[in-house]
């Protein structure tokens, strides 16, 4: 299994599950932008206790990695993320626990489905949510990389991208003048 293969493994048992998912990070980023190198996915999940042994026994051992139900139970308390790993290639998916914030469930709402790999698509944030993620992460670690996925959203997706949008959560978030 190659590494695109793994990730539309996972975004294909998220949608099995009836787990409502978005694309964001890079990949997110590639799908409005420029293709970059990464080893991982960011995933936006809505994840419901009822559903975590189904992700579990799908992605079974030594073939892949998938943390223990009571560390799922944990990261779903407290919003936070964990980790689907494919062992041989490395290749991980992190599931990140959708914020209960104006802004996390703005664009969960807005979300859309975009081409993703041949015969596949998958549940994508909007270009200008990429941003405002890639701006947060910029702000919290200042990482060129996320100033360079911007700019190449800018670049291909320009005339698609809803900039009163993006500046009226940039000002709410408290992102403004980042960009």
């Amino acid at each position: 299994m190659n590494q695109q293969e793994f990730f539309r493994r996972v975004l294909e048992t998220l949608e099995q599950f009836q787990i409502p998912y978005m694309v964001v990070g890079s990949v997110g980023a590639m799908l409005h932008g420029r293709p970059r190198l990464t080893n991982d996915v960011d995933v936006v999940v809505e994840l419901e206790r009822a559903k975590i042994a189904g992700i579990i026994t799908s992605f079974p051992l030594p073939e892949f990695y998938v943390p223990p139900a009571q560390v799922i139970h944990t990261e779903l308390d407290r919003r936070g993320s964990f980790n689907i790993i494919h062992a041989e290639t490395g290749s991980k998916v992190d599931l990140i626990i959708r914020k209960d914030t104006p802004h996390g469930r703005e664009e969960f709402l807005r979300r859309r489905r975009e081409p993703f790999a041949p015969g596949f698509d998958c549940m994508s944030a909007r270009p200008e949510d990429v941003i405002i993620g890639k701006l947060r992460y910029y702000k919290q670690g200042g990482s060129e990389k996320h100033l360079q996925d911007i700019s190449g959203m800018l670049e291909v997706s320009g005339d698609q991208i809803d900039m009163d949008y993006l500046r009226n959560w940039a000002l709410e978030t408290g992102l403004q003048g980042r960009a």
